[in-house]
């Protein structure tokens, strides 16, 4: 009931914007964009530790009058400014899901939602962006993941998920994150892009080091957010992505438990967390004109010691109007 709460509210929120934003017969200076974005490791081949992720994204122009929109960041006041709602759902296993017991020295179960209201803005002079999100959820039972999980694998006839009554207790979710990106190469089928990111907050304290490689026939990176409902000289696209990363870890509530409920019946310890993690994927873009679709897999090393190294797949699909 508290996620159809979440939806209904986010709903809400968005069909008020749209009438916002109606009633406004002012010209467009940016894009409205919708994101679907899904998540799951089964295109590894496996059903472990980040097992799923779902996040439905809206960018609107009348966004920027969301109360929390005033406590984000442009990268500079000239730049071309995208504010937006999302709401995330992600689930957490341990490397099996057959053990129904606590599985000791292995990742436990942990489901999260939330909603994030974000700002991305682009300054194409000096090819820079600036992206910071405010996430606001739960984590925990309340969050239905164990529900989900088990819902899913009935659907497609698979094993049910042991273990769920073990998982991450309630805790609630503040998360702040600032991601900062830089045009280090930029030729008409060759971009590179380097990039900082922090996340502070009760489920994820961290800060990343990174690049990312563009090669094919795209938009410029930090002209748009990858489609444009605007007309351009590249209204088909298709490049590869590379991207590579390294994070230093402080702490992961879905890990190590909610910092403000300490009544987790299995949490990891301190020092069975690996504090540098290692992070790389490889992905192909098809955009024609408004619509963008991406697959991208992910690789990700060992987040515990004792653990095993890790892979997704992950798709999204962009519409701009």
């Amino acid at each position: 009931m508290r996620t159809v709460l979440i939806i209904l509210l986010f709903t809400a929120s968005v069909c008020n914007t749209l009438y916002s934003q109606n009633t406004d017969s002012s010209k467009a200076e940016t894009e409205n964009y919708f994101r679907y974005t899904y998540d799951n490791d089964f295109f590894s081949a496996t059903d472990r530790y980040y097992t799923q992720g779902v996040r439905l994204e809206l960018i609107l122009k009348a966004l920027k009058h969301n109360p929390l929109s005033y406590l984000l960041l442009p990268v500079n006041r000239s730049s071309r400014k995208y504010y937006g709602l999302a709401f995330e759902r992600d689930g957490f296993t341990p490397r099996s899901i057959r053990k129904d017991s606590i599985y000791l020295n292995e990742r436990p179960y942990a489901g999260i939602s939330y909603l994030s209201s974000f700002l991305i803005s682009l300054d194409g002079k000096e090819n820079q962006k600036l992206s910071n999100y405010i996430d606001l959820g739960i984590i925990g039972p309340n969050s239905l993941g164990a529900e989900e999980q088990k819902f899913i694998h009935k659907k497609l006839d698979n094993i049910q998920p042991l273990g769920w009554e073990y998982q991450i207790a309630n805790d609630i979710i503040i998360n702040y994150k600032l991601r900062y990106e830089k045009g280090i190469i930029d030729h008409k089928n060759v971009e590179v892009v380097g990039s900082l990111e922090a996340r502070l907050g009760t489920l994820y304290d961290d800060l990343s080091v990174g690049s990312m490689i563009r090669l094919g026939r795209f938009q410029k990176y930090f002209e748009n957010l990858g489609t444009s409902k605007y007309s351009s000289d590249k209204k088909f696209q298709c490049y590869v992505t590379l991207h590579g990363a390294l994070k230093g870890v402080a702490y992961n509530a879905s890990m190590q438990g909610g910092m403000l409920n300490r009544s987790s019946v299995y949490i990891l310890r301190a020092d069975q967390i690996n504090r540098i993690v290692g992070t790389g994927s490889a992905g192909i873009v098809l955009a024609y004109k408004r619509v963008s679709v991406e697959y991208t897999k992910v690789y990700i090393s060992k987040e515990i010691y004792s653990g095993l190294d890790h892979g997704w797949g992950h798709c999204y699909i962009t519409v701009a109007f």
